[in-house]
């Protein structure tokens, strides 16, 4: 697998570890954006098969995260969901720089998908196609969420962990399989991926005070479709997911997150839903099928 390591200084000084899988002609640069609670090489073999099929791919460790971080799942001790995406803007600095003239493609998953709806209500234009898997649905509630985060950080500090806040954000996920061996079984069918994700220390570390303060921010923001500006219509977005993902809200909530974008002047979002898939659809056995569509949608 070759790529190469990158050091990227960001807001704050903070040094964003990147993986950048390089080509010298590439058709476009596809900028990879994880979930929360673990880290850019899980994304190294879908990285590696878009590379192998014409795209150059740049993934990501988030502020907090991978085995470079000062504190692991700690984002920030305040105002974390600007640096969230101040970092993606970074990132997208560094490729246009390095990448002239080639079209930069999004792709997210999970959290990444929340901090990519909000940097495209003002960055937009600068994405030709945007891939959002996993993505979490809009949460009615996430204002009270935003004043409970902030309260609790008010008195806890922003370093410390609540149960309370993980119960808030994590609960339902867990308790959407009935029959489960293990909590994290909402993840995906594939028990393998489970019991790797559960091994692995960079993975599944409970997030701080501070940093549910800037999720739960981040979250809220990304319900506002009055929040986009300047958008190209045009934009191709793929909303794509397990039927099973406790995080897309079921039908309903897989609805809801379509039409925030319809709303908010998107005309092309097409919707792959996989029966038998949860959460992370890139590690379920069939994965497979999962990334040749992705990779369809990347090459039309």
């Amino acid at each position: 697998m070759n790529f190469e390591k990158v050091a990227l200084k960001s807001v704050n000084d903070y040094s964003l570890s990147l993986a950048l899988f390089d080509l010298e002609k590439p058709k476009a640069v596809i900028q990879m954006v994880h979930g929360m609670e673990e880290h850019k090489e899980r994304y190294y073999e879908f990285a590696e098969y878009l590379n192998k099929n014409g795209y150059a791919v740049v993934v990501s460790d988030l502020r907090g995260h991978g085995s470079e971080a000062p504190i692991l799942s700690h984002i920030a001790d305040k105002k974390g969901e600007e640096l969230l995406i101040k970092d993606q803007q970074e990132i997208t600095k560094y490729i246009n720089n390095r990448y002239k003239e080639v079209p930069v493609y999004l792709f997210a998953h999970s959290m990444g998908t929340i901090i990519s709806r909000v940097l495209l209500q003002t960055d937009s234009k600068k994405y030709a196609k945007v891939a959002l898997s996993g993505y979490v649905n809009p949460n009615p509630i996430s204002g009270v969420a935003v004043f409970l985060g902030n309260t609790v950080k008010l008195f806890k500090g922003s370093k410390k962990k609540s149960k309370l806040l993980t119960s808030l954000a994590m609960g339902p996920f867990t308790k959407a399989v009935k029959e489960r061996k293990t909590d994290l079984d909402w993840l995906s069918y594939n028990e393998e991926n489970v019991k790797k994700y559960i091994e692995d220390p960079l993975c599944g570390v409970e997030f701080t005070i501070g940093s549910y303060s800037a999720l739960f921010h981040l979250l809220n923001q990304m319900g506002k479709y009055k929040k986009y500006k300047d958008i190209n219509k045009d934009t191709p977005i793929l909303l794509i997911s397990g039927k099973d993902d406790p995080c897309t809200g079921s039908f309903k909530g897989r609805e809801d997150s379509k039409s925030k974008l319809v709303k908010a002047g998107y005309k092309d979002i097409s919707v792959i839903t996989y029966e038998n898939m949860r959460h992370e659809i890139l590690n379920e056995k069939d994965k497979e099928k999962v990334m040749k569509d992705i990779l369809e949608f990347f090459e039309k």
